[in-house]
């Protein structure tokens, strides 16, 4: 009876009893193929930071932060996040009177504070140094990928340092302003 019941068990198309375990190794293993297809930030996160960079989250952001001091980390996490000691953050969260600029020109945004606020113009020129095609552009001063970079794109390290050296030099980010 018992060589029947195995020899029927044996046959091609034979459906066994009971489910095998899996192996440890391969659920694991589906476990992170899963999580590697849902390695996006949620559409509702971070809207500032998907302007900036294209290639949230990935190894750039290692490359970014690990060569700087906890000072400069702070500055360019403030600038990359939108959420700096600057009005239009400020009265957005009802700490701020006004989202405008000293400068008495425009909102007082991470653009408007970089670029265009003739307030810094004149901490502004290492920083514009870096590059005479791309000035203006958000993603290459905060070591962001753009839409428009190629895919062996890498943040350029010259011009993030000199962004975070004017944000320090204007003392506008520091908490004492």
């Amino acid at each position: 009876m018992a060589k029947k019941e195995a020899r029927s068990a044996s046959q091609d198309g034979a459906v066994p009893a009971q489910k095998f375990p899996r192996m440890r190794s391969t659920t694991l293993n589906i476990a992170r193929s899963s999580q590697r297809a849902s390695k996006r930030l949620p559409d509702n996160v971070g809207k500032f930071s998907k302007k900036v960079d294209a290639a949230l989250p990935g190894k750039h952001t290692r490359l970014l932060y690990d060569g700087l001091s906890r000072r400069e980390a702070s500055v360019l996490a403030q600038l990359r996040t939108g959420m700096a000691r600057l009005n239009g953050y400020l009265f957005r969260i009802s700490v701020a009177a006004s989202q405008q600029c000293a400068c008495g020109q425009a909102i007082e945004t991470v653009e408007h504070f970089l670029f265009r606020c003739r307030k810094w113009t004149a901490h502004r020129t290492e920083m514009l140094q870096c590059t005479e095609t791309l000035r203006g552009n958000l993603s290459f001063y905060l070591g962001g990928k753009s839409p428009s970079d190629d895919a062996k794109w890498t943040p350029n390290m010259q011009a993030v340092h000199a962004t975070i050296r004017f944000a320090i030099a204007t003392g506008r980010l520091d908490t004492q302003y």
